[in-house]
């Protein structure tokens, strides 16, 4: 029997994978997965194996990171995670486990520390996870250096930062230097999270992310989101009026002028980056398209709907969302304004 059968012998969810494999080839063109996408606690054992567990998330802010010590944490499946400004403002993730008997590090949402201490028996390690102390009941031979903490790929861009639990994640780097050549504009760095809220969905994460990604249900769900947008943000798009075509273009020449990036990029199957116009004489997402808060953000002084990007970047400030999976059935999903 060779290694390959072998490894398939020792994985539970094989026949899920298969099962899976299978139902995704009958999969019609914009209709929902099968059921058990949905609902099935085999089917989001994989996912967390095979999505969160292997590609990068975004994870948090670097404003959420204003100075050395500072820290957040978050769950992936099964692993809690923390991510720390160092001392000289480098930032660092973890797996926020000790090294010693697996008590969690820092059981806050955030906050800011000089060290990182365990509670449990006060093992104390360094903002780059390297252990400091371990007391005396280790042994006079006990290497600090050998159980500092386990690191978690980390990369930011754009004020956004990303984790990967991957031992070798895929390649990022195009799209974090898109990104950060479309959000520089913007000093993402030096910014404040105004707002922060959570809402806990009783239903499977694809079905959230499939929501967000599409307006088709905009008109119908919630109309007043259209005071300010186009249900969508392509004008190749058929539903693509004149008006809009002209709009686009009109913006596009005003964003050229300004040295401000607009081009649609791609970025393999699942990433990409635009800047599309909010409706003509609307400067803000909101109900009346009025300018929503009196600070502005650096780069965008002038409330003018051509600073605007979509979806993540508005003149008053930017919104952005994450959505961590609970269960087969459930999910958290966050959002924070920033200005």
């Amino acid at each position: 029997m060779d290694s390959l059968s072998l490894a398939r012998l020792d994985d539970p969810l094989a026949a899920a994978r298969d099962a899976t494999a299978e139902m995704l080839t009958q999969r019609r063109r914009h209709f929902s997965l099968p059921q058990p996408f949905y609902n099935d606690e085999r089917l989001f054992q994989l996912d967390i194996q095979e999505i969160f567990s292997k590609e990068w998330l975004f994870a948090g802010l670097t404003c959420e990171l204003p100075s050395k010590g500072n820290f957040i944490t978050l769950e992936i499946g099964d692993n809690p995670v923390v991510i720390v400004r160092g001392n000289n403002g480098e930032i660092h993730a973890f797996h926020n486990v000790c090294r010693h008997r697996g008590s969690r590090l820092c059981v806050k949402e955030s906050g800011k520390v000089a060290k990182l201490v365990c509670p449990y028996h006060q093992w104390t390690y360094e903002l780059d996870g390297r252990l400091l102390f371990a007391g005396t009941d280790m042994g006079a031979d006990f290497d600090l250096s050998a159980y500092g903490l386990k690191p978690v790929h980390v990369r930011t861009a754009g004020g956004y930062i990303f984790i990967s639990l991957a031992e070798q994640p895929p390649a990022i780097d195009e799209l974090l230097e898109t990104m950060e050549n479309y959000l520089d504009l913007y000093d993402m760095d030096n910014v404040k999270v105004a707002v922060e809220s959570s809402i806990v969905e009783q239903a499977n994460w694809k079905l959230v992310i499939e929501n967000n990604r599409e307006c088709y249900h905009c008109n119908g769900a919630h109309p007043e989101l259209l005071n300010s947008l186009q249900e969508f943000d392509d004008s190749e798009d058929p539903r693509a009026t004149p008006a809009y075509k002209e709009l686009v273009a009109r913006k596009q020449g005003e964003w050229q002028a300004m040295g401000v990036p607009w081009e649609l990029k791609r970025l393999g199957r699942r990433n990409r980056l635009t800047r599309t116009p909010l409706l003509d004489g609307t400067v803000s997402m909101t109900m009346d398209g009025k300018q929503a808060c009196k600070k502005l953000m650096e780069g965008c002084r002038a409330p003018t709907s051509a600073c605007c990007a979509s979806c993540t970047c508005l003149i008053p400030g930017t919104i952005s969302w994450a959505i961590t999976p609970w269960s087969s059935g459930s999910c958290r999903w966050d959002r924070r304004k920033r200005w």
